[in-house]
């Protein structure tokens, strides 16, 4: 354990930092925060390097793999900063092992979000968009301007598909292999010229040309919230009424077990409607005033 004496050397040592720390707009005066070593379990930890990376942990919004309460930026690695460390690791690379490193994939990305916090915000808001950084939110109403979409159908779909983290590693939690903004099942991704493990590694604005790439086939039919989602569940849906029915238990029984979820009324369909339901329900909670930005 450090001393206060010693502690107050750390602290006085790096005050530049903590200038940029509370006032990121002092960002780029400052350069982005480097580590000197490792930072984590089994790391070196020393203090300068635990302190910046419990201050850049503090920029992560917690959906998007933030701690849930702001880390002591002490210099000390405790409990807390390790399971924050581990937590943006899940949701953001898809993979955890408590470590940042130099120059490696856990700072790497860290310093996009300590970056994106001093950037432009500006522009129209849109469903989620107080949830988001700046330049992802720019990058999802450039593509959807391009493809004719409405941003708020977008972000709706890709909040749900995320469970609201908006990660481009988050992967299915029941094992399908699907992965990122709207999920790319592992079939998909090969038709794209790609695999779930380089859509892994991307960050959430280089994923977007990947999105807009899979909904070229589609933007044209594309008219309405319930349109867009099935874009990304059933393509064959796509203009259809809302009534349509994606999934019957006499006709389909096996991939009707595997929707029943879907099935609102419980009358052994799933229609077009209830399956988009869900991506609605996000839509309205995007549009909510502590969402819309």
């Amino acid at each position: 354990m450090l001393r206060r004496m010693d502690m107050q050397k750390v602290l006085l040592e790096i005050g530049w930092m903590i200038l940029v720390i509370a006032c990121p707009m002092n960002l780029f005066a400052a350069g982005l925060p480097e580590i000197s070593a490792s930072v984590g379990k089994e790391g070196e930890n020393r203090p300068k390097d635990v302190f910046i990376v419990q201050g850049m942990l503090n920029h992560v919004p917690y959906r998007s793999g933030g701690p849930k309460e702001p880390l002591p930026i002490d210099g000390i690695l405790g409990s807390n900063t390790i399971a924050a460390i581990e937590r943006f690791q899940t949701i953001q690379l898809g993979f955890r092992d408590g470590l940042v490193e130099p120059e490696q994939r856990t700072i790497k990305r860290l310093q996009e979000f300590f970056l994106f916090a001093a950037q432009d915000r500006s522009g129209p808001k849109i469903a989620w968009g107080a949830q988001v950084t700046g330049p992802f939110k720019q990058k999802v109403l450039q593509v959807a301007t391009e493809l004719g979409l409405d941003p708020n159908h977008l972000m709706a779909a890709m909040a749900f598909e995320t469970a609201g983290t908006f990660s481009p590693a988050i992967k299915n939690a029941a094992g399908s292999g699907a992965t990122g903004l709207i999920q790319f099942m592992p079939s998909t991704a090969k038709g794209l010229g790609l695999t779930t493990q380089a859509l892994q590694r991307m960050n959430a604005v280089e994923q977007m040309d990947i999105v807009k790439k899979y909904f070229l086939p589609y933007h044209q039919r594309i008219e309405t919230l319930s349109d867009l989602y099935m874009a990304i569940l059933y393509p064959v849906a796509i203009g259809k009424p809302e009534e349509y029915v994606l999934f019957g238990q006499e006709k389909s029984p096996r991939t009707y077990q595997m929707n029943a979820g879907l099935d609102r009324d419980g009358d052994g369909n799933v229609t077009k409607a209830e399956a988009a339901a869900n991506v609605q329900a996000s839509l309205d909670r995007g549009l909510q005033p502590e969402n819309h930005g």
